[in-house]
């Protein structure tokens, strides 16, 4: 089958054929980031913020940083708050009666968890890999997200050594059954030592056909095609258009790592334009890094 792709000659990108041609293997993979697109003529949907984009601060900063201090990216502009989610990143535990405080302090706003949200005393790293031992603690997210309205909840695919891709999504559509709303895998990126599952373009294609719902971060994806040396457009296109993605996750990084950038305005990125393709339902949350703004919540954290 032919897949469109984009190689580098130059700064010229050219559509070829990925069975057959990708990107010369000794050029640096910042040769990769060239790979730019002219911002498109469509009105970019809405981008809410997730507020892992505060990095460590406790919860409640990073809540009350957003609804005061409009939060923007350079390339996207003004961010919207109408859809907030909680992240692990934000230090501190969520519990019932959190939960239950937001939706009475903030009715208007709809709350979704993310991921390896704090739910006990002390962080933990819990991914989709985990559900057949951590099938109580999904159950605590499962009921915190009932208590927050939540429409969905995403998790990370997590470690190879731990489960097959098989096995982890089969452990998604479970987890739906679990929390009785969707439920979506979000995939990873290649590393040195091969560490996560959903990490190249054959097991995105996995993700695709296996029916499972899905957050699609676009940031992971950059990392996948600079390790790759090419881009799956058709792949990434279905990806995007599909019903079966609940969320598109938007940041910056140089190809080596995840390292949640706020977008560039001056390089656009590669994938820019095909957001027009994205499912009409889906949900596009910015995870690029934001300042805080001094807060007299930080002193009492």
């Amino acid at each position: 089958m032919t897949i469109l792709c984009n190689t580098v000659q130059g700064n010229a990108v050219q559509a070829v054929d990925a069975e057959s041609t990708t990107l010369d293997s000794t050029a640096p993979t910042s040769n990769f980031s060239s790979l730019t697109s002219t911002p498109p003529s469509f009105t970019v949907p809405p981008v809410h913020l997730s507020l892992g984009a505060y990095g460590r601060c406790p919860h409640h900063v990073a809540i009350e940083q957003a609804l005061t201090h409009l939060p923007s990216d350079p390339l996207i502009g003004n961010l919207s708050t109408a859809k907030l989610q909680l992240c692990p990143q934000n230090r501190g535990r969520i519990d019932v009666k959190m939960a239950r405080r937001l939706r009475v302090d903030h009715p208007t706003i709809e709350w979704r968890l993310h991921a390896n949200v704090q739910i006990d005393y002390q962080p933990r790293i819990v991914d989709l890999c985990d559900w057949r031992d951590e099938l109580y603690w999904f159950a605590q997210v499962s009921k915190l997200s009932s208590v927050l309205g939540a429409p969905a909840y995403t998790a990370h695919a997590g470690r190879r050594g731990k489960a097959s891709l098989a096995e982890v999504l089969r452990y998604t559509l479970e987890a739906e059954q679990l929390f009785g709303l969707p439920v979506g895998i979000e995939g990873h990126y290649p590393t040195k030592h091969d560490t996560w599952l959903l990490s190249t373009w054959a097991e995105y294609r996995m993700l695709l056909e296996s029916g499972a719902h899905y957050a699609l971060d676009l940031s992971h994806l950059h990392i996948v095609a600079t390790a790759s040396g090419y881009v799956e457009w058709r792949l990434l296109q279905e990806l995007l258009a599909s019903p079966q993605c609940l969320e598109v996750h938007l940041s910056g990084n140089d190809g080596s790592a995840d390292q949640h950038h706020a977008l560039d305005v001056g390089s656009v990125p590669w994938w820019w334009a095909l957001l027009a393709e994205v499912n009409p339902n889906a949900v596009l949350f910015s995870e690029g890094r934001q300042t805080v703004v001094s807060s007299s919540m930080l002193r009492v954290a």
